[in-house]
């Protein structure tokens, strides 16, 4: 036990660096946000698996024996520290590099666009946002019917998956528009549409079960205030309180997803508070990718490595699986998930030979499946550097574009199939909307898009 805990200690320790190398930057400056987020995914749940085995994933624990659980537990904490110093290190490597293409020469600091331009394209975006969502609810069968059987959304939603992600950008362009639009004032008028586009972008979210849509609009949102409007420097009671309701929210929704749950809910309201507060250590466990790591850890320790093959599945990514049966999953996390159920697969193999669910296994799990810890420093190197490579380009360009794209690698980017698919997926998506809606002629030529 007390082996463990020093290990967590050394392990956060390593997570206190990045408040020593961005002085003055804000709370959420990069590496910092990094940092926390890492912090709040990662500690907490290796603190309660430490006291309480039991709480790990069942598909994972049939795999770890009691004597083994230790020396696991160690290793895992082990390869997170290494995997975080390697981050810090691609960061600040990239930050002593030159870029020509994000030089600040000739780039206005103020913004380029219009207020009204701004606030048209955040209108526009609910628009189309709330369009592409009520399409979705009727090829689901209906309101009525999704919100009864929310348990099974992930069958009811099958092949709706670049319906469902144009619909999730186009309600986060709203509210991250909207907030934008502040850099020329914050008038009441401002504040009540922000909230009104965040609550509509928040209903949508949460009809469809989806809770990490809304948590990532919500780091979206203080990000952008953080980096457009003025920086936060210290945690205020707002943010706090916003942990909480966080937590409620994330807990409620999977509460509601069970079965009758909605209609129980419905008739015993009080009870639903209740059942949050006794459910709460599931909030801790479901942001947590420990099981993960640790089954991937002590699984390629003892069978070999993939040596990067799980990448050759991106060259089949484009062939619909209906031209081609035997198409090889995008989602790696297949593989992942296959391989907890005792399935013995590797890359590439079809995916109707596979288990049909999925366990992400993000940049430490696939940098550890390909090569060990080798694949796991060069992987968190080369993200490290991604990081800071986005923010250059968010900070020399100061658009909007360049400032969502720094968000979602900071916030979703990873070194897999499936974080890569659907960060391209959404790069297109946000590429063809500020193109249309955020070029403008201005003394003859065109605003900077990027």
């Amino acid at each position: 036990m007390i082996e463990r805990f020093l290990a967590i200690m050394i392990m956060t320790g390593f997570l206190l660096i990045p408040w020593a190398i961005e002085r003055g930057q804000g709370i959420f400056a990069p590496l910092r946000t990094y940092s926390i987020l890492s912090f709040v995914t990662t500690v907490p749940y290796l603190l309660l698996l430490s006291f309480d085995p039991s709480v790990m994933y069942p598909p994972v624990a049939q795999h770890i024996r009691y004597n083994e659980f230790n020396d696991l537990f160690l290793k895992y904490t082990f390869v997170q520290g290494v995997a975080y110093l390697c981050v810090f290190a691609g960061y600040l490597t990239a930050g002593r590099l030159s870029f020509g293409w994000v030089s600040s020469v000739g780039v206005p600091v103020v913004p380029a666009l219009s207020e009204s331009t701004i606030l048209r394209a955040a209108v526009i975006a609910l628009l189309l946002g709330m369009a592409l969502w009520i399409v979705q609810v009727q090829l689901v069968g209906g309101l009525e019917f999704l919100l009864l059987n929310l348990g099974d959304r992930t069958s009811l939603t099958a092949g709706l998956g670049y319906l469902s992600t144009a619909a999730n950008a186009m309600l986060a362009f709203s509210v991250l528009l909207m907030a934008y639009s502040f850099q020329y004032g914050n008038g009441v008028g401002k504040k009540i549409c922000l909230a009104l586009f965040f609550v509509i972008a928040a209903i949508s979210y949460t009809v469809f079960g989806g809770r990490k849509h809304l948590l990532h609009l919500l780091l979206m949102l203080l990000l952008t205030w953080h980096y457009s409007i003025k920086k936060i420097n210290s945690v205020k009671p707002s943010h706090v309180a916003l942990g909480f309701f966080v937590a409620f929210y994330f807990v409620s929704v999977l509460l509601l997803r069970q079965g009758d749950a909605l209609e129980y809910y419905m008739n015993r309201p009080d009870e639903l508070f209740a059942d949050v507060l006794d459910n709460v250590n599931i909030f801790v466990i479901q942001l947590s990718y420990v099981d993960t790591y640790m089954f991937i850890i002590q699984h390629f320790d003892q069978n070999d490595y993939w040596w990067g093959r799980s990448y050759i599945d991106l060259l089949y990514a484009p062939i619909p699986s209906t031209f081609f049966p035997d198409k090889p999953p995008v989602d790696d996390g297949v593989y992942i998930r296959s391989l907890m159920e005792g399935w013995n697969v590797i890359p590439p193999t079809p995916f109707w030979k596979m288990y049909p669910s999925s366990t992400p296994p993000e940049t430490i799990g696939i940098g550890y499946a390909s090569a060990g810890l080798l694949g796991v420093v060069i992987g968190m190197f080369i993200l490290g550097m991604i990081i800071r490579f986005s923010y250059s380009l968010m900070m020399s360009r100061r658009t909007f574009f360049s400032l969502y794209v720094f968000l979602m690698v900071l916030l979703n980017f990873q070194l897999t199939n499936l974080r890569l698919a659907q960060f391209l997926t959404s790069l297109l998506i946000a590429w063809l909307f500020c193109s249309v809606m955020l070029r403008y002629r201005r003394s003859g030529k065109f605003a900077r898009l990027v």
